[in-house]
């Protein structure tokens, strides 16, 4: 006797209740429950995707960033290689173009075992990276709840994660959310503390002068706690690193501000699931930077760098720059 498929829109799980593995097979009437990237159909042939997690397994996932990041699995057929798209892989990205349901459980008892249900879930982005520990690559898939779903605990903003590259709250911008520098253990002189000071109103400056630039072009500006603006419409995304300069320290702030885009770039835009929009890194100086710069600064815009910087009058920067980024056509 066949046993008979539930439909997969009839399965009634609550997000963030936990459920023993019987109890999940009995809801979907599958026999098997509880490891890796499983591909099912219901009764009208639909396919749908059941993913398991474990802190003890061998991957790693991390469920409590957001979007939360889950390992892809293994090549069965050469466990020790690199992963491939094929299989559970490969219907996981295949699911960003088709309207699969996906599951999400972890384990969060061993005895009994229990599975804490994550909700629906979808992929905004995925990525094959090398683990230096392992020699192989591995699949990052980054999920987010699907739209049918509310939200569970784990996918809240106020989550804590030990993932440092996971993008910000965006909020708007506000120049006293910002840190400045005031105790002993950061600046060892009062002439010090004055400057640093300085440097931040430069700064907050700059941030203030340049955000009402963007926004008086095409562009919508908030901040996150490491991104300075992240300006965006509905196809690009401008992350800006500002620097106060003073003529003497130009060099090791536009270092240090490449650096520190870049990382937003990858936290802020592609870790949100912007990967689909124009990506624009871009540096912002509180002055001019000083003339034996120029060639350098223009080097890094034919890279694709835009390079800005404030003057008494407003914003200026690199022709070429102020072209692209403050043109109010997208």
């Amino acid at each position: 006797m066949l046993a008979v498929m539930v439909l997969v829109r009839n399965v009634e799980l609550e997000p963030g209740e936990d459920y023993s593995a019987a109890e999940i097979r009995s809801t979907f009437n599958k026999g098997r429950a509880g490891k890796g990237i499983e591909i099912n159909y219901d009764e009208n042939d639909n396919k749908y995707l059941r993913l398991f997690s474990s802190a003890d397994s061998e991957y790693g996932d991390d469920l409590e960033a957001a979007p939360m990041r889950y390992v892809g699995e293994k090549d069965f057929d050469n466990p020790g290689g690199d992963q491939v798209p094929n299989r559970g892989n490969g219907a996981l990205i295949e699911s960003q173009d088709n309207d699969w349901p996906v599951f999400l459980f972890e384990k969060v008892s061993e005895n009994p075992v229990r599975h804490l249900f994550h909700g629906r879930v979808e992929v905004v982005d995925y990525e094959h990276n090398y683990r230096p520990e392992k020699d192989k690559k591995e699949y990052d898939f980054y999920l987010r709840q699907a739209e049918t779903e509310a939200t569970s605990p784990s996918t809240s903003a106020e989550s804590e994660s030990s993932d440092d590259l996971a993008p910000g709250p965006m909020r708007d911008i506000d120049p006293d959310s910002r840190d400045v520098p005031n105790g002993e253990e950061m600046i060892t002189y009062e002439s010090n503390k004055q400057t640093q000071a300085a440097a931040a109103n430069e700064h907050e400056n700059t941030v203030a002068a340049l955000s009402r630039w963007l926004e008086a072009g095409r562009w919508t500006c908030n901040e996150t706690d490491e991104t300075d603006i992240l300006a965006s419409t509905d196809t690009e995304a401008l992350v800006v690193e500002v620097k106060s300069i003073d003529g003497t320290n130009d060099g090791e702030q536009s270092r240090k501000a490449l650096g520190q885009v870049f990382e937003n770039c990858y936290r802020d835009v592609k870790r949100r699931g912007w990967g689909d929009r124009e990506m624009i890194p871009c540096i912002c100086f509180s002055q001019p930077p000083v003339d034996r710069y120029s060639g350098y600064l223009s080097f890094l815009q034919q890279q694709g760098i835009e390079v800005l910087w404030r003057t008494k009058d407003g914003v200026r920067g690199h022709p070429a720059s102020v072209e692209r980024v403050h043109n109010t056509e997208s």
